[in-house]
């Protein structure tokens, strides 16, 4: 549906406009527009389109002679869309003036049928593209919150809210437990001399992020729904030397400094 909408071509208006005219005006200068014509229609005089295949005679579209009365302009209507009517008769027709393909078809002819909706169709293509920019702009914002490990630094101080917990972690957790992202999930902290862990504060779902080297360090407050929280985004080296990446946020400046200060010593 967004397709459709989005690539909409939708003519000028122009020549979407339907014109009142007489037989004898409708030329070659005349293909494509809408008309509004009045005459005889006869269909006694049905000319048909056929084709000889293998001996076998194909009929194709079938064109109704229209023609003004008193004079002899005429020109040909493809039979679609007609009035019903078993003799002759005065009818008026709102219809696309098409030029002929091929020997068989008329040169000139016309096919009834109002014009598209042109002033709803430029709408339409405008909010296609409007809807796409939007999609577009979601998909980014999308990659981009996950690139941030979903941890969303705030522009301006914020008031932290009582009684935080002392720790949160936003991040992957790696290929042992299947890459699972977490936002926003509270941590506990231990280190020794030669790896330092992040686990769940949770025992009831166990989980754990590695750092053996800690390769760089962004400083921000990271918005969170305990309020703003002094954070860290880290750039490490996991157990098995991979390069990883999370945002760690603690209830206080204090207690983010002191981890990192023990995060700078592993070796």
């Amino acid at each position: 549906m967004l397709g459709l909408t989005l690539f909409t071509r939708p003519g000028q208006l122009e020549n979407q406009t339907v014109r009142d005219v007489a037989i004898g005006d409708i030329s070659i200068a005349s293909v494509n527009t809408y008309v509004r014509v009045s005459g005889i229609l006869d269909p006694t005089g049905v000319y048909r389109t056929s084709y000889n295949l293998g001996g076998f005679e194909l009929y194709g579209s079938r064109y109704v002679p229209l023609m003004t009365p008193g004079t002899p302009d005429a020109i040909w209507v493809a039979d679609e869309n007609l009035p019903t009517r078993d003799s002759a008769g005065y009818v008026t027709l709102v219809a696309q003036v098409m030029m002929g393909q091929g020997m068989q078809q008329p040169t000139l002819y016309l096919q009834v049928g109002y014009p598209p909706n042109v002033v709803l169709a430029n709408l339409l293509s405008r909010l296609g593209s409007m809807l796409l920019i939007i999609l577009i702009a979601a998909a980014f914002i999308g990659w981009l919150v996950e690139r941030l490990d979903y941890a969303i630094p705030l522009p301006w101080s914020a008031s932290l809210a009582e009684n935080p917990p002392a720790l949160l972690w936003f991040g992957a957790l790696g290929r042992q437990f299947d890459d699972l992202v977490l936002r926003s999930f509270p941590a506990r902290f231990s280190a020794t001399p030669h790896e330092a862990r992040f686990e769940s504060a949770d025992p009831a779902s166990p989980w754990s992020v590695a750092i053996r080297r800690l390769r760089q360090v962004q400083l921000f407050d990271v918005a969170t729904q305990y309020g703003g929280m002094p954070a860290a985004r880290l750039h490490f080296e996991d157990e098995r030397g991979l390069q990883r990446h999370g945002v760690i946020a603690a209830g206080s400046t204090e207690s983010r400094d002191a981890i990192l200060r023990v995060l700078s010593l592993i070796r």
